[in-house]
């Protein structure tokens, strides 16, 4: 019985392979950095502290429409200003936000839970 192994992903053509196999399988990875490979075969990947994440809280009912979309636009040109035109957002199922995700740029990732290492 073979055992799984995991490398950095080295070249275009690679991570292209990586992404179709996760395509393949029903997932959406979309920054990984390393492959998952077993009895020669890529059976997954991970995405390795390359993507940064924004998380935000506002106080239920204190901001507007146009307070929170000034707000937006704010921290979204510090992370570009930072370098990262791209990064995950976190978002509660129930925020009064959520509604409206899409339509100001986010595009959702897969429906997951975010959890905390301890």
């Amino acid at each position: 019985m073979s055992l799984p192994t995991a490398r950095k992903i080295k070249s275009k053509e690679e991570l292209e392979k990586v992404l179709s196999a996760a395509r393949e399988d029903n997932h959406n990875m979309p920054t990984p950095t390393h492959v998952i490979e077993k009895d020669g075969k890529i059976v997954g990947c991970w995405g390795l502290g390359n993507i940064p994440l924004v998380s935000v809280w506002h106080k239920e009912g204190s901001l507007g429409i146009r307070d929170s979309l000034n707000l937006n636009s704010t921290f979204k040109s510090i992370m570009d200003d930072r370098g990262h035109g791209v990064f995950l957002i976190a978002c509660n199922e129930d925020s009064p936000y959520m509604p409206f995700m899409e339509k100001v740029g986010y595009e959702p990732v897969w429906k997951t839970n975010l959890l905390l290492s301890k």
